[in-house]
């Protein structure tokens, strides 16, 4: 039976808690070390964080306990460690020592950030139109670096698109189209894209708390470099696209609790598959440059709620430019784009609650808001995987 003083370690050598690894893994862990060795992207973030362990699990945002599988059938405390392009599984030992006792890589990971590789690995890619000024082509960052450009646009896609092309001709327009941006602009400076691949969208009523969603996180610990890579870059916006929002909500959580700040930075939400409370209390943490507009919801009742939720957070925080007048105006506009879902609602409900909120959705209703409705429905039916 292997104990802690018979298996290799790898960290912990001088200081902090020892970790090891079975020994069948040993060969990995070296090879990580070579390839982090050589400036690997990927592979230097997973030595780095894989070595924080020696400092505990406690604060580190890429580190998971699995409900209903939070030990081993030893009683030992077992984590789950995401990171780009792997998972680790780590058992703490009694005596206060980890053990790495798997370790996931996908497939191709040691050429995953090669100058040669395809378009499909999550991460940075500068996004731009073709010569034709009709299609977008998408380039990967290997070093994970934003443009060093003031007012840099950075869009984080949904994890929905075959591959990073596809994801910046589908969401680097809407971004621009968000912020005013012009066709001029876009044609000579082109923009950012972070892409997480993945056939399934993330997020959604099932997830809709962004810090529960798994798929994302090792994307997210990619994001979060690039974004404290870029502290100093005056007028950086983040646009996260759909289920985009869970993957930024995450970088965001990282860099709060390393307590990097983004002062010079502006982060919006485009129609996000996650809540966007949670998304706003970190950028207030991270003291984000806010607009009155943070999050655009749709007709998605619980988006529209959830921002209401963080509503006196923002009047009572004076850096946010949020205001009465615009919170006004926000519960006018959110209650007149409920009103149609709030009717079929008001079936499902029926008797003389669902009377009632039929009624409220006839009184707000009117042809143009169910035009309007029936063009939002048409978008979100047509939400699906793109080729």
């Amino acid at each position: 039976m292997s104990t802690t003083q018979n298996l290799p370690l790898i960290a912990g050598q001088r200081a902090g808690k020892p970790i090891r690894c079975i020994t069948k893994l040993e060969p990995v862990f070296q090879r990580l070390q070579q390839a982090a060795r050589r400036n690997h992207y990927w592979a230097t973030i997973a030595v780095k964080e894989l070595n924080a362990l020696t400092t505990g699990v406690l604060g580190k945002n890429n580190v998971y306990v699995r409900p209903g599988k939070s030990r081993t059938k030893n009683s030992n405390e077992l984590y789950y460690v995401f990171l780009p392009g792997l998972k680790a599984t780590v058992v703490r030992w009694p005596d206060d020592q980890f053990c790495i006792t798997e370790l996931n890589l996908d497939d191709n990971y040691f050429r995953a950030t090669e100058q040669y590789a395809d378009r499909t690995r999550m991460g940075l890619y500068r996004a731009h139109k073709d010569q034709d000024q009709k299609s977008w082509r998408a380039e990967s960052v290997p070093n994970g670096k934003i443009l060093q450009q003031s007012g840099r646009l950075i869009a984080v896609a949904d994890a929905r698109y075959r591959h990073a092309s596809a994801a910046a001709a589908d969401t680097v327009p809407r971004a621009m189209e968000l912020l005013g941006i012009g066709a001029a602009h876009s044609s000579v400076n082109g923009a950012d894209l972070h892409f997480t691949p993945g056939r399934k969208a993330l997020g959604g009523l099932v997830c809709y708390n962004p810090l529960a969603v798994t798929r994302s996180r090792g994307s997210a610990v990619l994001l979060a470099k690039s974004m404290a890579d870029a502290r100093d870059i005056e007028g950086v916006t983040w646009v996260a696209d759909h289920g985009g929002s869970a993957v930024l909500t995450q970088a965001m959580q990282i860099l709060a609790t390393k307590g990097i700040t983004l002062e010079k930075h502006t982060v919006y939400l485009y129609k996000p598959r996650t809540s966007p409370a949670n998304a706003l209390r970190l950028a207030h943490q991270l003291k984000v440059r806010l607009n009155e507009r943070f999050a655009d919801t749709g007709y998605s009742m619980r988006g529209a709620l959830s921002q209401y939720s963080v509503a006196g957070l923002r009047l009572d925080n004076e850096d946010d430019p949020y205001s009465k007048s615009y919170h006004s105006r926000v519960l006018l506009n959110g209650a007149q784009k409920v009103a149609a879902p709030a009717g079929v609602l008001a079936a499902v409900i029926g008797g003389q609650v669902g009377i009632a909120v039929a009624g409220i959705a006839t009184v707000i209703s009117g042809a143009g808001l169910l035009q309007d409705l029936g063009k939002g429905a048409v978008e979100r039916f047509g939400y699906r995987f793109k080729r």
